[in-house]
């Protein structure tokens, strides 16, 4: 093993010096490699940061999972739920839950002297959490629904662009039913959380006007909203509640069932998991560039250094230990390239995910700077997952060194 890894040296050495062909060729090789990483970790990290962003506004405008009554739109008033479950403390009680909110919705129009707009009223109380559209707050101030029933009502900065309101300003709402009716709601603030379908469709007031609007008794609402807590699993959580329910459903219990933010926004997540498929193939695609570029190096070096194969052969040494010469000498430059590869990712890394550097269309992407986010396991995944890949790759070396006869080769020089 010691006389492989010296043999190993000192044809790095020789690879050094700039006066051979291999010299070049390592060159290409380590860099090639180098960018190889470079975009995988890229690529993933831009992956996760998409995931992450859109999973956490979705969640925070909609919750993780819905409790909804069975073959009913909850977002109609056909057919509200009483907030009265008799499970509901159960579900709230499970370690993967981290709150339950009522909603109550209704449908109207907003309208001005020039514009129209169909909207969603979400009706929400005093124990909605506004952490997300605080963080989400552009302008004014999150409406107060702890007391008297407020007028106050926060909408999108899109649609107060779309009908020319401000803060301050009153929105006069239709609602269509057996009969119209006006309610007239002062702007309290404005948010932006770049769904463009959403931000231009959903306002929020007291579930005060929603309820009186429908016609509800005070505990009925249209649906609950659960928010997971950080870290925990949606699908595991949904077969618990879904348990919970079956066990403890009683005949005075409505029939509800929880259905998941992927169901409800189902066509966003399959283009996040068309990103899956693309990232795929980035890395498949990656990978086989920098294990040519690596065979196309360590062949050359095979090439030059024939003779001295051939001289070891003769000196008794095994097929496996001269491969392992080879082996040793590529395992060099792999770790070259993967070293710069991870320097140079960590920077561009660290630089758009501080600085927003790189602007999207927020109408086409659903956020307006390229998110990136990646976690230790995975960069160090990456960079085992390659190291196996190339050097196995490299491996088929050893069909080379296994066809080259000692005579033949002690004659080339």
């Amino acid at each position: 093993m010691g006389v492989n890894i010296f043999i190993a040296k000192r044809l790095s050495s020789d690879g050094r010096s700039g006066k051979r062909l291999s010299a070049i060729s390592n060159t290409i090789a380590w860099i090639s490699i180098a960018i190889s990483i470079l975009v995988i970790f890229i690529a993933l990290a831009v992956l996760s940061g998409f995931k992450k962003e859109i999973n956490h506004k979705i969640s925070g405008f909609s919750g993780d999972i819905h409790l909804n009554k069975v073959g009913v739109d909850y977002r109609s008033d056909a057919s509200p739920i009483s907030k009265n479950i008799s499970y509901l403390s159960k579900i709230d009680s499970l370690e993967s839950v981290d709150r339950i909110s009522p909603v109550s919705y209704r449908s109207g129009i907003i309208k001005t002297d020039e514009n129209i707009q169909g909207l969603l009223f979400k009706g929400v109380d005093s124990t909605y959490n506004f952490d997300f559209f605080e963080s989400a707050l552009v302008e004014g101030t999150l409406p107060d629904f702890s007391h008297r029933t407020s007028n106050k009502i926060l909408i999108s900065k899109r649609l107060a662009q779309m009908m020319s309101y401000k803060v301050g300003d009153e929105v006069v709402a239709y609602y269509v039913g057996d009969n119209v009716k006006i309610r007239k709601y002062e702007v309290c603030g404005l948010y932006d959380i770049q769904f463009e379908n959403i931000d231009k469709t959903l306002a929020i007031v007291d579930s005060r006007h929603i309820r009186n609007l429908n016609g509800w008794d005070k505990d009925d609402v249209s649906s609950f909203e659960i928010t997971l807590a950080k870290g925990a699993d949606l699908f595991f959580t949904t077969e618990e509640i879904f348990n919970i329910i079956y066990e403890y459903q009683s005949e005075d219990d409505p029939h509800i069932l929880p259905t998941t933010i992927e169901r409800e926004y189902q066509t966003l997540f399959d283009w996040l998991h068309l990103l899956d498929f693309n990232v795929a193939i980035i890395i498949i695609l990656m990978i086989a560039v920098a294990g040519f570029n690596m065979i196309s190096s360590l062949l050359i070096i095979l090439f030059e250094k024939i003779s001295m194969i051939g001289l070891l052969k003769s000196m008794g040494m095994t097929t496996k230990n001269i491969c392992g010469v080879f082996l040793y000498r590529s395992m060099y430059i792999v770790g070259k390239g993967i070293f710069w590869g991870n320097v140079v990712a960590l920077i561009c890394y660290f630089v758009q995910k501080y600085t927003h550097l790189i602007k999207l269309s927020p109408e086409n992407y659903f956020v307006d700077f390229v998110p990136m986010d990646i976690s230790l396991w995975t960069v160090l995944l990456l960079n085992i997952f390659s190291v196996l890949v190339i050097m196995l790759i490299l491996s088929l070396s050893s069909i080379f060194v296994a066809r080259v006869s000692p005579s033949k080769a002690m004659s080339v020089n």
